[in-house]
């Protein structure tokens, strides 16, 4: 087939803050390289797309495209990962992804979670802040944890984003208004072991081996920054210790999620489970990183038997098949 892959350039990576986004770059430019390698190795005609403002254009200059492998964060800002989703359904081009709803649903992390709730998927007790003003709800119980509300990759997490007090809450909450302009989503902090789960397919989605996420601590306080996720400085186990039936209980999850979303070809769900052994599902990743040996995805498919290049294929024929059954 003669694939697009679609991609947010290098340049623009560059001219995020690093310090919000240090790898950014960095992760695209070698994402971008092994896809390409992966779907040549496969066959397939490759046609780069670099995201830019005059992408439909671009799109409709390439003759003979028959599907795009959307690889792309964004045209100048990650939040715009819906946005670009949204242009190639204009297009009626099929592409690997899941759908415009979709995106918007897990960039808005507050509605993924009353969906997950909605399917019986637990959830850690969360409010979301506007202005910083509204009262704290009765129902938050300290420790609480704030995050961006659109954003994903650790970005605005950080050693003091776990609070224990109001004042303490409010200094946070100015911090995210300032730094990334949106609301802030603040929910009560897991202390426990933290996982992530992928999830691949369409109909029956397989539900990939589960990996833990090992911090220096081991009383369950450590939790993703953004800093230790620039330093690489935390231990990774695929499959995760777990038995047979916590494993199961957070596979079964793991499903209900992925489809009460309408998640399309992949995606990543990160959890954490508390001390009575109650996975609580924090946050859906719906374009997770796709960097060989370094991505989370690509490293818990690799402990299901797939090969990157057998991924990559599996992936761009679930996507093809879909339209056709359309």
């Amino acid at each position: 087939m003669h694939v697009g892959l679609l991609y947010t350039p290098a340049d623009v990576e560059k001219k995020r803050d690093s310090s919000i986004d240090p790898h950014g770059s960095e992760q695209m430019d070698l994402t971008v390289k092994a896809i390409e390698k992966a779907l040549m190795d496969n066959g397939h005609e490759v046609t780069r797309i670099p995201a830019t403002l005059d992408l439909l254009k671009d799109i409709k200059a390439i003759e003979g495209m028959e599907i795009i492998f959307n690889a792309c964060t964004g045209i100048t800002n990650k939040m715009q990962q819906a946005n670009v989703v949204g242009m190639l359904e204009l297009m009626e081009v099929p592409f690997v992804g899941s759908s415009l709803s979709t995106h918007i649903l897990g960039l808005h992390k507050h509605i993924s979670k009353r969906l997950f709730q909605s399917v019986g998927v637990p959830t850690a007790n969360f409010q979301v802040f506007y202005t910083g003003k509204e009262p704290v709800e009765a129902s938050l119980k300290y420790p609480l944890i704030i995050k961006p509300e659109h954003e994903g990759s650790s970005l605005g997490i950080t050693e003091d984003s776990v609070v224990h007090d109001e004042e303490s809450l409010r200094k946070g909450l100015q911090k995210i208004f300032k730094l990334f302009n949106q609301p802030a989503l603040v929910e009560e902090f897991i202390t426990g072991r933290e996982f992530t789960v992928g999830v691949l397919g369409n109909d029956d989605p397989e539900v990939l081996p589960i990996q833990e996420i090992i911090y220096d601590t081991s009383d369950g306080t450590g939790f993703m920054t953004v800093d230790i996720k620039a330093r690489d400085a935390v231990g990774v186990k695929c499959p995760a210790d777990l038995d047979e039936g916590t494993a199961a209980k957070i596979k079964d999850y793991a499903a209900k999620a992925y489809k009460a979303l309408g998640c399309d070809e992949y995606a990543r769900i990160d959890v954490r489970l508390d001390a009575e052994g109650t996975p609580y599902f924090l946050e859906i990743n719906t374009l997770p990183g796709m960097q060989p040996d370094y991505s989370d995805f690509p490293r818990v498919a690799k402990a299901a038997g797939y090969t990157y290049e057998s991924l990559i294929q599996k992936m761009v024929v679930m996507a093809f098949t879909k339209n056709k059954e359309k």
